[in-house]
């Protein structure tokens, strides 16, 4: 049975008057902030805001994009794309993936200095969000640095680290992951370390690309709300076997079991997934509030990890235009912010004040 606000949604689609054509960005209205839960915007190029691009700070003014998470990717040289998708090409070297975080902490606080961005440290800084400020979330897509050593995220926290995902799809030795055969059968003694660790420290934990069962003892031992970034709600249970665009995505039970402990799901900008308009972007997100509820769905595009052949989002820009077609299409208003941004930013601010103080319980 469809709800309300996708009834309403699906009636005045015919009346949208709303243009897409046109590249660039838009100036929004403060009113309406919007959060992406999964970004990688800029990531792998930098050097373009130093020439004729602008700034990810302008970028996030200009289209009203108040909170962003920004993911390093955690063992990105050893991944290469193939026909099926992203593989691993190499096993990483002791040290070599706590060396590779201190890099990209180092080279990615580097730029939000010399660009004037700020980052959340604190639950202050996503109401300076919401008001009108824009902030990065540093995230971190992949955790198998932690082989190295727990210690290595409470740095990391030190630096700004405020999300973390678990896996990705480099083996490693925290738990399984979609794209491969499972090689824990779940999650390891070490993993649950890791977030019950995340956990005291006020670190939003990322279950994108965990198999099953890692999301189930996930569940189980984590004291707060966790997310699913980035992907698609599915009825269908695709295995390793198939290709990433397909068994990359979550399953509705688990979409629910997710929600049902205060979390919420990521929609990505696939094309294959959403279509190569905003408008069916927008479309994808509200059968998914059909599905889980309107306080469980949030934005998890996945700019700049996806091919540009195959995003349907070309920038920030791209995001205003769906919260634009969500609210011309007569989406209520509580439900329009819950999706745009209080659902991302609810789960994050949850996290972030599960910290204990040092010494604490």
């Amino acid at each position: 049975m469809q709800s309300e606000p996708r009834r309403r949604f699906l009636k005045s689609a015919g009346a949208l008057t709303f243009a897409f054509g046109y590249p660039g960005v838009l100036r929004a209205a403060i009113d309406l902030p919007v959060a992406d839960a999964h970004t990688h915007i800029d990531m792998f190029s930098p050097w373009r805001s130093l020439f004729f691009f602008p700034s990810l700070k302008t970028q996030m003014e200009n289209s009203g994009v108040m909170l962003l998470s920004w993911n390093i990717v955690g063992d990105g040289p050893w991944i290469d794309r193939e026909p099926g998708g992203l593989k691993q090409r190499r096993v990483p070297k002791s040290g070599e993936q706590a060396s590779e975080l201190r890099k990209n902490l180092d080279s990615m606080r580097g730029y939000l200095t010399r660009f004037g961005l700020n980052y959340v440290q604190t639950p202050a800084d996503i109401d300076a969000a919401r008001s009108g400020t824009p902030h990065v979330v540093i995230a971190v897509e992949g955790a198998g640095f932690i082989a190295d050593g727990l210690e290595l995220v409470n740095q990391a926290y030190g630096d700004g680290l405020r999300q973390l995902q678990l896996v990705h799809y480099v083996r490693n030795a925290l738990g399984d992951f979609q794209t491969e055969p499972p090689e824990h059968n779940g999650m390891t003694a070490l993993g649950v370390d890791a977030v019950k660790l995340c956990n005291r420290l006020g670190i939003l934990v990322d279950l994108a690309h965990a198999t099953n069962p890692v999301i189930d003892k996930a569940l189980d031992v984590s004291a707060a709300p966790m997310i699913w970034s980035h992907s698609a709600i599915t009825t269908t249970r695709y295995t390793w076997e198939q290709t990433s665009s397909l068994s990359r995505r979550l399953h509705i039970d688990y979409a629910k079991k997710i929600a049902q402990r205060g979390g919420a799901v990521g929609l990505w900008s696939l094309k294959s997934t959403v279509g190569s308009s905003p408008a069916g972007y927008a479309d994808e997100l509200m059968r998914m509030v059909d599905a889980i509820g309107s306080e469980h769905v949030m934005i998890g595009t996945d700019i700049g990890g996806i091919s540009k052949s195959g995003i349907t989002m070309e920038g920030l820009g791209d995001l205003r235009k769906v919260a634009d077609v969500l609210r011309e299409r007569g989406v209520d208003d509580k439900t329009l912010r819950a999706i745009c941004f209080d659902n991302y930013a609810r789960c994050l601010r949850t996290a972030m004040q599960s910290r204990k103080p040092r010494g604490g319980g």
